[in-house]
């Protein structure tokens, strides 16, 4: 594939560097690259060590002259016709480089490509479950099998940690700019100038590389602080515009699109899709990854934003009035609305129905009236733009009616939380935002009202069998005829403000998607098997929460995989599985009547349900890619039978995720051959003997725990300190806290335990 020019850049982090380097060396066949390492000045014996390893060529600055000034001297240095600028906080994985050369060199039109990791921004990193090199490599490889047909993305911008370009790309470019000093804003920069040269930038989805994160910037987090803003200012100026506007990805509007739409191309010309406000057109080349080959129209106003989505094939009108587009009436599958409020009249909305094809969506977000921080603005007496912030607001109800006067049916609203789960900050108090919450909520409380920033709201147009000329329709029996659903999730943003390095931020996921769900209310709950009902969600909201969350979790590995939801009840969450990105589900039960009612209420393209017994299903070896068992298997005659069975169907490397009650809380007293307590249970495990049964057919890529149990809560733990004389109880500080039910890596318990536990598996090859 031709010589790959590695080119590190340091600054101290000596053990960085050379766990590193060890990783290339290890991972990456001999004569394939060379390696190049810009030292900035270092203090720790970098340059000594490097000096001493023959493999390295050397350039010592003897200063920091920065990362953009570093990647030169390394390009000018390199001999291959590839050069890949790498972190040195960054280990590397088996066939990391071939994977990237291969995509880079599939299409001539590729000047870049980067991997997937588990630190970076602009949603580059995804979901990483391991605690040792080991567990690594053999996540990297569960992403090489889970990435599908699709494994690349085009992508406006590349995280520069490590990032793979053809030579004659970087040169045209005219390499990193230096003007960024230090770093930050560098890798935009230089993302940009290959796009508007023609280049495509891509997104490997099938190689992982971990990513330590911001080593360099660590020790001295105001000099990151002060690099971030000037190099932002600088960016802004010599753009036209900012980075953590014009080139977003808006996965947030996104994702409710991806729950609540499925669509198929129609025609020669496939799928068309128009962005108002789309940027640079980060967001519709994600669209576009979702739907290949559709059409993508734009309408930005800031000309050198509309450069930029020139060069990534968008057709880009300047204008904001749909009379000035050209668009035929019906020739538009979906309309996405950043700034809701260029089309916040109902004569706008109209217009804009008038271009949508029958089923045809329009998601918008509008900046909520209700947000307390809005509201506490609004109402201080010397604010002078009280009447013009008023006029950009709305409220949850005023869009829905908007929708609805426009003819759109079938209306989904999701609230943008500020990530406080509902609760103010300390910019407040608990009285005053009491009495702010009363009146905004007046009769309809809503969850996330005050602390939601943005209303996000997509709506469908008529379908043919619904439609019906506009002026039949009047208001009210249009906002009867909507369908509203409504959720508060945290926010999905990035870049707003910068987090500090040393900070490590945490996961945010949304709330527990219930409306997503069908509620079986004609289905008793008998307190064993769940359902998705009224009585459920208002009596057994724990193991409501708790069945939820696990499905949540095997939702983030099934994107693209065909599932087996063994055992799978009521079929809720065969359901959320499809809705989680899988392409296909089989839900299996041996209840015969809980098949007919699953396959009423969520049989649809993509799932279905037979009856079976999942100790002799129904189907051919190696027929899935990935089997669900959420608190199967302590219902069988013989746990390891189970295991085998499941193995039997999963494809070589096919994923197998099991959940079961921890018998060290629910039935401590219990050896494994005795009956549970709970008489439908035929045993129950502790984890050691679960993972013991696994292993025999698994590998186990990573293990959670639900709800945990501290020691110090145990009787027989309480009796044993009391016995040798230490003290009972335990500092509050040492408690594991678990937010809800949501499942918790089980690294995480320490003197405490599980009531539940969750594995994730690997189907073991040979």
């Amino acid at each position: 594939m031709g010589l790959a020019s590695i080119i590190l850049v340091t600054k101290d982090g000596l053990d960085y560097t050379r766990s590193c380097i060890e990783s290339i060396r290890r991972h990456t066949a001999a004569g394939s690259y060379e390696l190049i390492l810009v030292d900035n000045g270092s203090e720790d014996g970098t340059v000594d060590w490097a000096k001493a390893e023959p493999d390295i060529v050397l350039i010592e600055n003897g200063y920091n002259a920065g990362f953009p000034k570093g990647c030169n001297q390394g390009a000018a240095a390199a001999s291959g016709e590839l050069l890949l600028l790498l972190n040195n906080d960054t280990l590397v994985t088996p066939g990391w480089l071939d994977s990237l050369q291969r995509s880079l060199l599939s299409d001539p039109s590729i000047g870049a490509v980067g991997p997937v990791t588990n630190s970076a921004h602009y949603w580059t990193q995804i979901a990483s479950h391991y605690t040792t090199v080991e567990e690594l490599e053999r996540f990297s490889e569960s992403v090489r099998l889970s990435a599908g047909s699709q494994p690349m993305e085009e992508r406006l911008k590349l995280i520069g940690f490590c990032m793979l370009l053809r030579r004659e790309a970087y040169e045209a470019a005219g390499g990193m700019d230096e003007q960024f000093g230090i770093g930050n804003y560098e890798d935009d920069d230089l993302s940009l100038r290959l796009r508007l040269l023609g280049y495509k930038l891509m997104l490997c989805r099938d190689t992982f590389i971990h990513h330590y994160g911001s080593v360099s910037f660590r020790a001295d987090s105001a000099m990151y602080l002060q690099l971030f803003t000037r190099n932002n200012q600088l960016f802004r100026e010599k753009w036209g515009f900012a980075s953590s506007e014009a080139l977003t990805i808006h996965s947030d509007m996104l994702g409710l699109l991806d729950q609540e739409v499925s669509l198929t191309g129609s025609g020669a010309g496939g799928l068309k899709f128009l962005n108002i406000g789309c940027g640079c057109g980060a967001t519709l080349l994600s669209l576009k990854h979702r739907y290949p080959g559709a059409v993508l129209y734009g309408v930005e106003k800031n000309e050198h934003a509309a450069k930029v989505s020139v060069a990534a094939g968008i057709r880009i009108f300047t204008s904001e009035d749909p009379e000035h587009w050209g668009l035929e009436a019906g020739s538009l599958n979906g309309i996405l609305v950043g700034d809701a409020h260029i089309c916040g009249s109902p004569e706008v909305m109209q217009k804009l129905k008038q271009l949508l094809k029958p089923g045809g969506w329009l998601i918008g977000t509008f900046l909520n009236r209700h947000y307390y921080p809005f509201m506490l603005r609004y109402l201080q007496p010397d604010n002078d733009h009280a009447q013009h912030q008023s006029s950009c607001l709305y409220s949850i109800e005023q869009v829905r009616k908007l929708y609805a006067e426009a003819g759109f049916v079938s209306v989904s609203t999701l609230l943008i939380d500020d990530g406080k789960d509902g609760r103010p900050g300390t910019d407040i108090s608990a009285e005053d935002f009491s009495l702010l919450e009363r009146m905004a909520n007046g009769n309809h409380p809503v969850k996330g009202r005050l602390t939601s920033s943005s209303i996000i709201t997509l709506g469908l147009s008529k379908s043919p069998e619904l439609s019906a000329p506009m002026d039949e329709a009047l208001p009210g029996a249009a906002a009867e005829a909507v369908q509203e659903e409504l959720t508060a999730v945290a926010a999905v943003t990035e870049e707003l403000s910068p987090p500090l390095p040393e900070t490590e931020a945490e996961a945010v996921r949304p709330a527990v998607p219930d409306q997503l769900l069908k509620e079986q209310n004609d289905v008793v709950f008998s307190g064993e098997r769940l359902v998705i009902n009224r009585q459920v969600k208002e009596q057994y909201a724990d193991v409501y929460e708790e069945h939820l969350y696990r499905y949540e979790l095997a939702g983030r590995y099934v994107r693209g995989l065909r599932v087996l939801d063994a055992a799978c009840g009521a079929g809720y969450g065969s359901a959320f599985l499809k809705r989680s990105g899988a392409s296909e589900v089989v839900g299996v039960d041996v209840d015969a009547a809980a098949v007919t009612l699953a396959e009423r209420d969520y049989g649809e393209e993509g799932i279905r349900f037979e009856t079976g017994d999942v100790l002799k299903l129904p189907f051919a070896d190696e027929s899935f890619d990935a089997v669900i068992s959420f608190e199967t298997i302590e219902h069988v005659e013989e746990g390891a039978a189970w295991i085998r069975e499941s193995a039997r169907v999963l494809k070589p490397g096919g994923l197998f995720i099991v959940s079961t009650p921890n018998r060290s809380v629910t039935n401590p007293p219990l050896y494994f051959e005795e009956q549970p307590f709970n008489e439908y249970h035929r045993f129950e495990y502790r984890i050691s003997e679960l993972a013991g049964e696994l292993l025999t057919c698994y590998d186990i890529e990573a293990m959670f725990g639900q709800n945990p149990i501290d020691d110090s809560r145990h009787l027989s733990m309480n009796w044993l300190r009391e016995k040798v004389g230490l003290p009972l109880g335990r500092a509050a500080q040492h408690l594991l806290k678990a937010d809800g039910h949501e499942p918790l890596p089980l690294a995480r318990f320490k003197s405490c335990d599980p009531m539940y536990v969750i594995a994730v598996c690997r189907k073991k090859s040979g």
